[in-house]
């Protein structure tokens, strides 16, 4: 099970840069099978095979290499088949504001920004620590279980899925 994503801005930028095809899947129900690729590429679909994402930071693939991608499921947890109270939440949240050390128990939280995040992680019940720093921006998901600590840089989406009311721990 994948605990953490980061997915850098500037690795998103270069898949723009790189590529005449203008959209980028990173995280998708399952991965592109062999059967819709080559269908895709028969009906003249510039697209590429998929590989799954290995470690927790996510990276543009060279011209010839397989796209990396982390399926959904990935981060599924038993948390998450608990009711829920929407499929989402949205907020926002500036550098000005203090970010606490928490952990939600039933649902993913998803960070992003063009600005600079940082952020200290560990498992609920663990005293192993990590870091991730994302100096130009992007993304960090946080799976249901994950206590963490994100700085913000500027203004950045928070969003929560499935919304559940009364899921914020202090860590």
């Amino acid at each position: 099970m994948r605990h953490v994503l980061a997915i850098p801005l500037e690795e998103v930028r270069r898949h723009f840069e790189a590529n005449e095809r203008q959209s980028l899947k990173i995280v998708a129900p399952v991965r592109l099978g062999a059967e819709l690729f080559a269908r895709l590429r028969a009906d003249g679909v510039n697209a590429k095979p998929e590989a799954p994402l290995s470690g927790n930071t996510w990276r543009h693939s060279a011209h010839g290499e397989a796209n990396l991608i982390c399926e959904s499921r990935d981060f599924a947890t038993t948390h998450a088949a608990i009711p829920h109270d929407g499929d989402f939440t949205i907020s926002f949240g500036t550098e000005r504001g203090p970010q606490d050390s928490h952990l939600h128990r039933r649902h993913a939280e998803i960070y992003f920004s063009e600005h600079a995040l940082t952020a200290e992680y560990w498992l609920e019940g663990s005293r192993d620590r990590s870091e991730l720093a994302l100096p130009h921006g992007g993304a960090l998901v946080f799976a249901a279980g994950v206590a963490h600590r994100v700085t913000l840089g500027g203004l950045t989406i928070v969003i929560e899925a499935p919304a559940v009311e009364g899921d914020k721990f202090s860590a």
